[in-house]
């Protein structure tokens, strides 16, 4: 089954029945709020085909929805703003997600995973935290 559903869950904000919470912080090592992606798996919705993230307010890109937490939310260093944004325009369907955390930027997913460039941590100075996505 392909990805349906995706929320950024907020500190003890409880995993919706059926989802499935990444046990990684987004804020890792920022010293902001505990953040963290969840996402949902259900054959009878229509499936999202990409995630991309947008800086600072910028409103999501046409036939994209915006997930409305700041991704960087309370930390006290942070620069920028950071939104997720999905489609379920027509592409390939995404089939799992994951977030890797590293002290360096070079870090790759195992093939075959893919991951956006974005680092979720841009400007808090926490670890680098990217997005990873099975297709």
């Amino acid at each position: 089954m392909a990805l349906t559903g995706l929320a950024v869950l907020d500190q003890g904000q409880p995993t919706p029945d059926g989802w499935t919470k990444i046990d990684r912080d987004l804020n890792s090592g920022a010293h902001g709020d505990f953040l963290y992606f969840a996402y949902e798996l259900d054959g009878t919705k229509h499936p999202i085909t990409d995630i991309v993230f947008v800086l600072d307010g910028a409103p999501a890109p046409e036939g994209y929805v915006k997930i409305d937490t700041d991704l960087n939310k309370g930390t006290p260093t942070h620069h920028h703003s950071i939104y997720a944004c999905y489609t379920r325009k027509e592409g390939t369907p995404i089939q799992s997600l994951d977030v890797v955390l590293s002290d360096v930027s070079s870090i790759k997913p195992p093939v075959p995973w893919t991951y956006d460039p974005t680092d979720l941590n841009t400007g808090a100075r926490g670890q680098f935290v990217y997005l990873c996505r099975l297709l």
